[in-house]
């Protein structure tokens, strides 16, 4: 092997549609010549330039670390290098996987290397992308166990009974769940407000569609948003069924987003339910002042960085929740 350069056309088609760029560096540590015009780094400008030009600092190093061994084996090291963005020709980060031969003259001695490499860029980019994924995810699944554990030892408080909280328990993970699921769906964007209103509140009404009617904008809250939304629109819609508005048949829910804009502020989303009826109803103590009042007038605003107003009175149930602009769009 030498360090003369190949004949230049045959090169050139033996490399045609090929991920490959093959390169030379002499021994005084320059880049002699690279063959594949397809390469994104691979640029004729760079001939006469050494390591610290091309590779960042770490891959220079480690460039040269392969070098000796390849010149004291005698055999080929292959590694991943990452170039400078500035010699890429879409002056975006690149990377490379190297493989790096001892190249040697007519007379036996070493006159430099003789290296192939193949852009792996992509293949870093879906790895990075893949470990990011996996860190929000963790850090997501510890956010949600965290909040069950606070769910379950909150419902327990209020239970009179094992039934009791087994029921309640349960319908508030589940609550949990479908949320989340909307949030998944989206890529973890988060979930629409009427996808919110349909999951946890038309989809289990008895005659929903026709009994709660939704209006105003449908903006898309982020992940934590729409979780602590949907826990709300649970707690609201379980207390209208077994002691509100859907008790009977005639019995109305009316819920809004409005996006609210004034001057010199910035906008909240503003969601409203109403519940219509017109008959006396003896709310349980958890929607008065148990868990569920604490859900929807602390714990949900506090997520949402916003404020919430709940009125309850033998008539109706009213419930206001202001959500920041940091938690839609």
């Amino acid at each position: 092997m030498n360090d003369r350069r190949p004949d230049h056309n045959s090169l050139a088609i033996a490399l045609e549609g090929s991920p490959v760029t093959i390169f030379f560096q002499g021994a005084d540590g320059r880049f002699a010549w690279f063959e594949n015009h397809q390469s994104v780094w691979a640029r004729t400008d760079q001939v006469g330039l050494c390591d610290d030009d091309v590779f960042n600092g770490a891959s220079a190093s480690a460039f040269a670390r392969a070098k000796e061994d390849a010149s004291r084996t005698g055999q080929p090291v292959t590694l991943e290098l990452q170039t400078l963005a500035s010699v890429a020709a879409d002056g975006k980060d690149c990377f490379l996987k190297v493989t790096v031969r001892p190249a040697y003259d007519e007379t036996g001695r070493q006159s430099g290397f003789l290296c192939s490499s193949v852009d792996i860029t992509e293949e870093k980019i879906r790895e990075q992308t893949l470990k990011n994924l996996m860190m929000e995810v963790a850090h997501r699944s510890k956010n949600m166990l965290a909040m069950v554990l606070s769910l379950a030892s909150q419902t327990a408080r209020s239970s009179r009974s094992v039934d009791g909280f087994v029921r309640t328990f349960t319908g508030r993970v589940q609550s949990l769940a479908k949320s989340q699921d909307a949030v998944t769906d989206s890529d973890w964007r988060g979930a629409r407000f009427r996808e919110l209103v349909k999951l946890q509140v038309i989809d289990v009404v008895p005659l929903g569609a026709s009994r709660i009617e939704v209006t105003g904008d449908d903006p898309t809250f982020s992940p934590t948003a729409a979780v602590h939304i949907g826990l709300a629109l649970h707690e609201l819609v379980t207390d209208a069924l077994i002691n509100g508005a859907l008790l009977d048949a005639d019995g109305t829910i009316h819920i809004a987003c409005d996006i609210v804009r004034q001057t010199g502020a910035t906008p909240v989303a503003e969601i409203r339910w109403k519940e219509e009826d017109g008959r006396d109803h003896a709310f349980d103590d958890d929607m008065a002042k148990g868990f569920s009042r604490t859900v929807l007038k602390r714990v949900v605003p506090s997520a949402v960085n916003g404020d919430a107003e709940l009125d309850v009175d033998q008539n109706a149930v009213s419930y206001r929740l202001a959500v920041n602009h940091t938690e839609f769009r």
